[in-house]
């Protein structure tokens, strides 16, 4: 992936004044996403909270996609397919439906969960959303 140094500074710019800490990388932030994904294809094994917290990271990606400032810059496209591909992967195995109270307020990613996961986000998922999932076991 040719990421250019603008956008890399830029995406840290942006992620600085959403309120994460310097040092945000672009590429960092990628390789969680796709960690995340990878996580969630074997079976999600940890607790909602925490699951929803891991989503955080594709939100900063969303913030960095949409900021108009770096549209255009050397890397800008490289980096959005890179996440498109990592996106693509999370549709293929987010595939059951929760019902959040303000659906607008979240964009898609935090709509779906993976249809595989631990007994205790099987758990959760069931208490707060009224939904079934595969349970894997333990790793």
């Amino acid at each position: 992936m040719g990421i250019g140094t603008d956008f890399l500074q830029g995406y840290e710019q942006v992620q600085v004044r959403a309120g994460r800490d310097e040092g945000v990388s672009a590429v960092r932030d990628l390789a969680s996403w796709r960690e995340f994904v990878a996580v969630c294809v074997e079976g999600y094994d940890d607790v909602l909270p925490e699951y929803f917290h891991d989503l955080r990271v594709r939100d900063a990606i969303e913030r960095g996609l949409a900021d108009r400032s770096l549209r255009g810059m050397e890397g800008f496209d490289d980096f959005s397919h890179a996440v498109n591909v990592v996106d693509e992967r999370f549709r293929e195995i987010a595939t059951v439906r929760i019902n959040l109270s303000d659906p607008k307020v979240f964009a898609w990613w935090h709509h779906v969960v993976p249809g595989r996961g631990g007994e205790e986000f099987a758990r959760d998922l069931q208490r707060h959303f009224g939904a079934t999932i595969e349970i894997v076991e333990e790793r």
